[in-house]
């Protein structure tokens, strides 16, 4: 079964994160709601792994419904983005502006394997203008 035909999965990843995941981009896409801090970013490293676990190009987290991140979000977010090589990349979509502002001044936005996206229209149109794989 192709990944584009794998059914979604919801996990409660912790007290105050839930994920849900999606492939209808040709990606694993990681619906996160809720706050993402040094408690939950474990169950959320979990649900990355589980995705990362194949020879994935891409990976999008989005992240409108993500109210809080600190420092245990922002290390699993600069973990993720490192394990991308080669013209791959970890996407966050439709961060409010609060999380925004940490990634930007923090310095991963910018840095090679990592993308933001204001939603995930762009982040599609990303995805089609360099191909997942």
């Amino acid at each position: 079964m192709g990944d584009a035909q794998k059914s979604p999965r919801q996990r409660v990843a912790g007290p105050h994160l839930d994920t849900q995941t999606s492939y209808r981009l040709g990606v694993p896409l990681i619906y996160v709601k809720g706050e993402l801090d040094h408690n939950s970013a474990p169950y959320l490293r979990d649900v990355i792994d589980a995705e990362l676990s194949t020879e994935q190009q891409a990976l999008i987290l989005e992240l409108s419904e993500l109210s809080y991140m600190d420092s245990g979000g922002l290390a699993l977010m600069f973990d993720t983005a490192r394990r991308f090589t080669g013209g791959g990349w970890l996407g966050v979509a439709g961060a409010n502006s609060g999380v925004a502002r940490l990634l930007e001044i923090t310095g991963l936005v910018g840095r090679d394997g990592f993308r933001v996206f204001p939603d995930l229209a762009a982040a599609s149109a990303a995805l089609k203008k360099s191909g997942p794989r």
